[in-house]
């Protein structure tokens, strides 16, 4: 009330007089002799009274404002025209405090409302996802992995005559985000028992893996073969080696792409690393308590002894008489051939041809004409099987707040690249691909 009653007296300000004084009692004003200033007139005093009567909060009213709208309010307004009288100790206004709290309770109720639509659109959008994986007939496995097997897929494709492609891609081990091991065996097997597939084509974009593995897959494709007389070809994506090649010899033909890499025909039976003189410099002694002279060969802190080298080389041997016989047989090569092309290195597709390890230089939609052409006689339909892997969007969160929070522990761009480094050795192991490797 102090500021409008100042406003009261702008003809006194604007006349040239001195600034008037108020005392202590703020409905007091003196003029520059120290008297009493002259009451306003009552036409000029009303409003400010019915204005504080009224107990208005917004002062910033429009003048033309007609009067019945400023009386207009429930007994709630009445209680906050109250509270907004002036505070005459420190010259500020309660309403003030009142009026932000009454702004801010619909914005909250308006981000409740947001937060609620929210997320009830993202439960249905999971819901949608989770029905069309269902309508399908989509499997979902281990390691987030989508499985697509003959049986689950639909009863369109079990009764439609088709040509399976069947993609093995990545490294060749139990699983890992593009290859699963049960999922490739159960589908082969499905597939045998399917009478509406009438072959399979092997897509190979694999650096290779393990021997246990491939040699499974191998012989999985043999007994296809034999318990339904369909034909197996083979195409060699852009890195078809050692364990990929391997796969690929149960194949009838195989067909690569001018630039593919193939071949590595060798095994690595493991790896040894001695550190047992840098922990001898250090004062560092290690003992391990075994049964078995060779229990733990290829210890890190002792050296490798003669004998267990010739029994790391016995197991590399044995696996490579085998890698070897296996491509001799397929390929229909003298076993002392193959032996001097396997020398662990790998070929070009022009290479490999004129060695005799594949049959055709071609693209792979001209494989699959190729062999429909062989199969039947009739149009068939082309379906591929292979394992997607999908991440739901909690995953994706998951993975974002744990790499952020990594990165923050960090602290530092070396402990960043720490991090990273890490990661790479997950998906990395530690061999040199192309490899077909024994894991003991």
């Amino acid at each position: 009330m102090d500021d409008i009653k100042q406003e009261g007296f702008q003809e006194m300000y604007d006349s040239g007089t001195a600034a008037p004084e108020f005392d202590k009692n703020p409905g007091q004003v003196l003029n520059p002799e120290g008297e009493p200033a002259p009451a306003l007139p009552a036409a000029a005093s009303e409003p400010f009274e019915s204005e504080e009567k009224a107990g208005i909060e917004n002062r910033n009213q429009p003048v033309g404002m007609p009067e019945t709208a400023t009386h207009q309010t429930d007994e709630s307004e009445s209680a906050r025209g109250e509270s907004a009288s002036p505070d005459k100790g420190s010259g500020t206004t309660s309403g003030v405090r009142s009026s932000a709290a009454a702004v801010k309770a619909p914005g909250s109720r308006k981000n409740r409302k947001g937060l609620f639509i929210l997320c009830i659109l993202t439960g249905l959008c999971i819901i949608s996802k989770l029905l069309a994986s269902f309508e399908s007939g989509t499997g979902f496995g281990e390691n987030g992995l989508v499985y697509k097997p003959l049986s689950f897929v639909s009863a369109f494709s079990a009764h439609t005559p088709h040509l399976a492609v069947l993609h093995i891609e990545g490294t060749i081990e139990e699983s890992n985000s593009t290859y699963d091991q049960a999922w490739l065996i159960d589908t082969i097997r499905t597939l045998a028992e399917t009478p509406s597939c009438y072959g399979i084509l092997l897509y190979i974009d694999s650096p290779g893996g393990g021997v246990y593995e491939s040699d499974e897959v191998y012989l999985e494709l043999l007994d296809y073969k034999e318990v339904t007389g369909n034909p197996v070809h083979a195409y060699l994506g852009p890195l078809a080696a050692s364990g990929g090649y391997y796969i690929a010899c149960a194949a009838d033909y195989i067909t690569a792409n001018r630039n593919t890499l193939t071949g590595s025909i060798g095994v690595i039976a493991g790896q040894s690393i001695d550190v047992s003189k840098l922990l001898e410099t250090y004062g560092i002694q290690v003992t391990t308590f075994t049964a078995g002279k060779n229990k733990d060969m290829l210890s890190m802190t002792r050296p490798v002894t003669p004998e267990q080298r010739d029994i790391m080389q016995a197991v590399a041997d044995e696996c490579y008489l085998q890698f070897t016989q296996i491509v001799s047989d397929s390929r229909c090569l003298p076993i002392d051939t193959v032996t001097e092309l396997a020398d662990g290195r790998i070929y070009t597709a022009q290479q490999a041809l004129d060695n005799g390890l594949i049959d055709n230089i071609d693209r792979f939609d001209t494989a699959v004409d190729e062999m429909i052409l062989l199969c039947t006689s009739f149009p068939v339909d082309v379906i591929h099987y292979y394992p997607e892997e999908e991440t739901s969007l909690y995953q994706y969160i998951m993975q974002g707040i744990v790499s952020v929070q990594q990165a923050l522990t960090a602290g530092s761009f070396s402990g960043i690249t720490q991090l990273i480094a890490s990661e790479v050795k997950k998906v990395l192991p530690e061999i040199s691909y192309p490899a077909y490797y024994y894991i003991p």
